[in-house]
């Protein structure tokens, strides 16, 4: 395929302080007998998916040096690794062939594998079968366990975060690309490893690449360079944009820390608005009016001699673009839906869990529904309608944006003049707690408040907004939870930091009438955990960041990961 001079197709000019990602795997929707594991493996070419059982006898430090030596002695030849002979216990694995022709997938992959026994770890490698060789799995060990079977209610736990985005510019006039906050990663493997026998369920909440989110690595910056006619044509095309959004991908996820968790435990996406561009869905594109969402998302327009009409096509092609690439790293190993839909639902040990899609379809344009489109609204009506607290005593609905959150007291307009100190205007326009999603909202909490009437315990998990909180709302009795991580990796400026301190209200009404009450609020980095004990019918959430601790002279100040939360509230 030939690729133009604005693809980032194999350039390696690119600013990015650690190396991108290249071969790696994503452990997706699991089931007690299946898991959807996605690959990415660099080339195209055929390979194998090695898989074999890893009980526990596999952490021995024995038992380890025989698998490398099983799976990572070269010359290795496809026979000689599907040998039962070498494997540890005399396990011959099971082997998975499959094809990835050409670069049209960015060499990604899932596979759908079924067959598996519940509540057993399994082990993991990917052998290139065309030069014999493997990809990953001999360096490291990969493994991922598949849950209980539906019935037995154990303890489990959810791992929460949103946006990952760890990168600063420094420089006054040579502008460079630094790391900021990556070790909150290290800290949530950590913890994840000290309680994986009760790990179920890790869910990214959004924002987990940021096309725009620093000037050096903006990939709307270098449309507003880029964008021109060129033999009456208007460039970039699509497939340029697809490989920019490609690239954000393989930056932000090619942190070994980052690997470690997605590629060890089942792990569910939803996109929110950095995946495709700051604050999309929430810029009216058709006025140039004082709001003119246009001329912010491309400010050289007119420098560039082109039209109202050209901009939005190009918008629009980097939603496509942007579409693409999400289907391809996030939403492909998530539990399946139909072509253009991005909304999920799945169960997990006595719960039952909602993946709202809060940007697919967000359109400020349109009259009603501008968040989540009416045909979505109806799609969580039907599957609410479904559940039984019986089955499913807790419901989870994942919105990337919360419906309540620590900036509520900035939503009114007595807080102006902080709200344009702090440019957040975009973002409160983006929040559920604005007047034009009235509607909307009312629809969404009559929803979950109908549930918690019906007996189940309910709570929306969210991220964006930069702050972990917790807040109960009530209505007549009906209590749900909104939980909010964020963010686990995101650099942001102290005034900013005390502007979401100083915005949070610590009771109060929401816009709909419902008492509320804050019961957390952390503005450092920071991931969560929820755990929950459907036997006992209790769950509890957990934020976690990172402590200072004063070591002895001469040691300096370190930082390490708090292996106790740093709040822990029941959710009742």
């Amino acid at each position: 395929m030939a690729h133009s001079s604005d693809s980032l197709v194999f350039r390696a000019d690119r600013p990015w302080p650690n190396a991108r990602l290249k071969t790696g795997a994503i452990v997706g929707h699991a089931t007690a007998s299946s898991v959807r594991l996605w690959v990415r493996t660099g080339r195209p070419g055929d390979f194998s998916l090695l898989l074999y059982e890893a009980r526990e006898a596999m952490e021995s430090p024995a038992e380890r040096k025989r698998l490398r030596a099983a799976i990572g002695v070269a010359p290795l030849t496809t026979a000689a690794a599907t040998s039962g002979a070498r494997w540890p216990g005399g396990r011959v694995p099971r082997r998975i062939d499959f094809e990835i022709p050409d670069w049209s997938s960015d060499t990604t992959h899932v596979l759908d594998i079924t067959g598996l026994e519940p509540d057993t770890w399994y082990g993991y490698a990917v052998l290139a079968r065309d030069d014999e060789r493997m990809l990953f799995g001999h360096n490291r060990l990969r493994r991922f366990r598949t849950p209980p079977p539906e019935a037995e209610r154990r303890p489990f736990r959810i791992a929460l975060f949103s946006c990952h985005m760890p990168y600063r510019v420094s420089g006054l006039f040579h502008k460079r690309t630094e790391l900021a906050s990556p070790e909150m990663w290290d800290y949530l493997g950590a913890t994840l490893r000290d309680a994986e026998d009760e790990v179920a369920v890790v869910i990214a909440g959004g924002d987990q690449a940021y096309a725009d989110g620093v000037p050096t690595l903006d990939i709307w910056k270098l449309l507003n360079r880029s964008m021109r006619r060129e033999g009456g044509q208007l460039v970039p095309d699509e497939e340029d944009m697809l490989s920019w959004y490609r690239d954000i991908y393989r930056g932000y996820w090619g942190f070994e820390s980052v690997q470690r968790v997605f590629d060890r435990y089942p792990t569910y996406m939803i996109w929110d608005d950095h995946e495709i561009a700051d604050g999309w869905g929430s810029r009216h594109l058709g006025d140039d009016g004082p709001d003119d969402g246009l001329a912010q998302m491309l400010p050289d327009l007119e420098d560039r001699g082109l039209s109202r009409a050209d901009g939005r096509v190009l918008v629009q092609r980097m939603f496509a673009a942007a579409v693409r690439a999400y289907e391809e790293y996030q939403h492909s190993h998530n539990p399946g839906t139909a072509p253009g839909l991005w909304d999920y639902a799945f169960r997990r040990g006595g719960a039952a869990f909602y993946v709202l899609d809060g940007r697919g379809n967000r359109n400020i344009e349109r009259d009603t529904n501008r968040i989540l489109g009416s045909p979505q609204l109806e799609r969580l009506e039907e599957w609410a309608a479904g559940l039984d607290p019986d089955e499913t005593p807790f419901v989870f609905v994942t919105s990337a944006v919360p419906l309540l959150h620590a900036r509520a007291a900035l939503v009114g307009a007595d807080s102006r003049r902080i709200v344009e100190a702090l440019d957040l205007g975009d973002d409160l326009r983006d929040a559920w707690e604005h007047g034009l999603h009235d509607e909307e909202r009312r629809a969404l909490l009559a929803v979950l408040l109908g549930l918690a009437r019906r007996g189940h315990r309910v709570a929306v998990l969210s991220g964006d907004v930069h702050v972990s909180a917790a807040f109960s709302i009530e209505d007549d009795g009906a209590r749900i939870w909104q939980l909010t991580s964020s963010a686990i990796s995101r650099h942001y400026s102290r005034l900013l930091s005390w502007g979401l301190r100083f915005g949070a209200a610590d009771d109060g009404l929401t816009p709909d009438g419902h008492r509320f009450v804050r019961h957390a609020l952390y503005v450092d980095a920071s991931y969560a955990l929820v755990r929950v004990d459907p036997a006992e019918s209790r769950a509890w959430f957990e934020i976690y960041g990172a402590q200072q601790v004063d070591p002895p002279p001469g040691y300096g100040q370190r930082t390490f990961p708090l292996r106790n939360a740093i709040c822990r509230i029941e959710i009742s």
